[in-house]
């Protein structure tokens, strides 16, 4: 074979190689579970990367679990989520990943990012940074809610973002 020949057979696998991942994800999160949480946004700018969000959520905070664990940065932790009204709150945390969660319960999988005294953990699920389109910024609001799914891998991504009731942007 000739260079041109497998020049074009490496491209093609590179392209469906991306192609099926992307794949994998969009079906992941088609037939995900939806949930809406609380959040609050806090607007930085960064020059290499452009405009995005932090946003922070009421989830992010829970009760260290009992038992055996490590309270360590960055230590896998599950934390099982219940509707309480409009949105989903925390209602048990804990080192494994529950087997059968509580009736009406979602595990969703997250990380410490607290210090390993405090009796209450910070928890991140990798759904606290938003890019927004260049130059808009942060939007004047009176609620932001975000809307996420809940992956058959436990893992937590922004659907979308509701300001005052409308998706942003």
């Amino acid at each position: 074979m000739n260079r041109a020949r497998w020049f074009a057979i490496v491209v093609a696998l590179q392209v469906l190689f991306l192609l099926g991942w992307a794949a994998y994800h969009e079906r992941e999160r088609a037939s995900a579970t939806v949930v809406l949480l609380e959040t609050v946004p806090v607007d930085p700018r960064d020059l290499l990367r452009g405009d995005y969000m932090i946003l922070g959520y009421k989830i992010g905070r829970v009760p260290a679990p009992a038992g055996p664990g490590t309270k360590e940065y960055g230590t896998p932790i599950w934390v099982t989520l219940r509707p309480n009204g409009r949105f989903h709150e925390v209602a048990d945390a804990s080192w494994a990943e529950p087997e059968h969660p509580a009736a009406g319960g979602i595990v969703v999988r997250g990380r410490v990012i607290s210090r390993p005294t405090e009796a209450t953990l910070r928890v991140e699920y990798g759904i606290e940074k938003y890019f927004v389109p260049e130059g808009k910024g942060s939007p004047r609001f009176r609620e932001m809610v975000v809307e996420a799914t809940v992956t058959a891998s436990r893992r937590l991504a922004i659907r979308r973002v509701l300001i005052d009731g409308a998706a942003y942007p």
